[in-house]
């Protein structure tokens, strides 16, 4: 088990570390201090080579042109809040509208967007890097001073922690996600690979995927991935709130956690790879893009989350932190060769 840092460039005068995680199985986890991004996620496949299991760009400028939130750990809150408002203790707040007429991940800048504190540690069993960063009260339009740490860890069975922490001097929404693309398949599309996630229903949405607070039950729908089945199995199937994206933007209802049981998985024929995830967030966005755009099928997404628009919906779990009511959130990504 061992840690590495190198140079990964410059970023408005600061310099951008790229944090090297390996274990004794071979399995690389390359993480950098801007945005907490996932830049490498390596994997020995079924030959025994390294392969890649989520998209990257080979400079930091790359990630810094980024509009698609590539790998990055996203905040102050994931996906969209209702026309960039919402109401807390009598308050009214106006966030930023960068989702068309409503908040999306956080708005700007984002935390994918920021340089983060970071400490790398080596341990017995496992390495970690340690990520903080402040958001100052108003940001984004967010009430609330908020201390946030990431810490992410690789061990030895090959699986990739991400521990999620944040504190609060005032009441406030607050939802972090880690928006990685995966690629556990050699194809150039998702199409062929497979996706289980635990989910009976899904969130119904409007024309601008803001959820209405209806839920829809996921049999006998596209959304039907109770048991392992591959993407272009489900995606012929037709339902009017999969057609909205062609492709998959939805997020899934998942049911009470079972021991040892994840909440999702995906698994590749042609690599033998397959990622169990983990978390303890009630939601997963499951994001394909559009399926009639073969340049948005080159990887797949599963971010853990609260449900967007929660801040507006009392129906949906409770996503808001007080002083004496921190945040904290586990994901958990385990490799395999099946």
């Amino acid at each position: 088990m061992k840690v590495e840092a190198s140079d990964f460039g410059v970023v408005d005068g600061e310099n951008v570390t790229l944090y090297t995680l390996s274990n004794s199985q071979g399995m690389q986890a390359k993480i950098l201090n801007y945005g907490g991004i996932i830049h490498e996620l390596n994997v020995p496949d079924d030959q025994g080579k390294l392969h890649a299991c989520v998209q990257s760009y080979s400079t930091i400028d790359g990630y810094v042109d980024d509009p698609s939130y590539r790998n990055a750990i996203v905040g102050r809150f994931a996906n969209r809040i209702g026309h960039g408002t919402f109401t807390l203790e009598g308050t009214e707040y106006h966030l930023d509208k960068n989702g068309g007429e409503h908040n999306l991940h956080g708005g700007i800048p984002g935390f994918h967007k920021k340089m983060w504190k970071a400490k790398a540690e080596t341990h017995a069993d496992s390495v970690s890097l340690s990520l903080s960063l402040s958001s100052p009260d108003g940001e984004g339009g967010f009430p609330g001073n908020v201390n946030v740490e990431a810490i992410y860890t690789l061990d030895d069975a090959n699986t990739l922690s991400l521990s999620l922490n944040a504190t609060t001097d005032k009441a406030t929404p607050f939802s972090l996600t880690q928006h990685a693309y995966f690629t556990l398949s050699k194809d150039k599309t998702v199409g062929s690979t497979f996706v289980q996630i635990d989910a009976k229903k899904v969130t119904d949405a409007d024309n601008t995927l803001l959820p209405t607070g209806s839920l829809v039950e996921v049999t006998d729908t596209p959304f039907d991935f109770s048991e392992l089945t591959r993407v272009n199995e489900n995606s012929v199937k037709s339902h009017d709130l999969y057609n909205l994206v062609g492709g998959y933007d939805h997020n899934f209802v998942l049911n009470e956690s079972v021991a040892g049981k994840p909440q999702a998985q995906v698994f590749a024929e042609d690599t033998h790879l397959q990622m169990d995830l983990y978390t303890d967030l009630p939601g997963i966005q499951f994001y394909t893009g559009s399926l009639q755009t073969d340049s948005q099928l080159g990887a797949l997404c599963l971010e853990p989350q609260h449900f967007p628009d929660a801040p507006n919906k009392p129906q949906f779990p409770d996503c808001i932190i007080y002083p004496d009511k921190p945040f904290t959130a586990e994901i958990r990504y385990q490799f395999k060769l099946i």
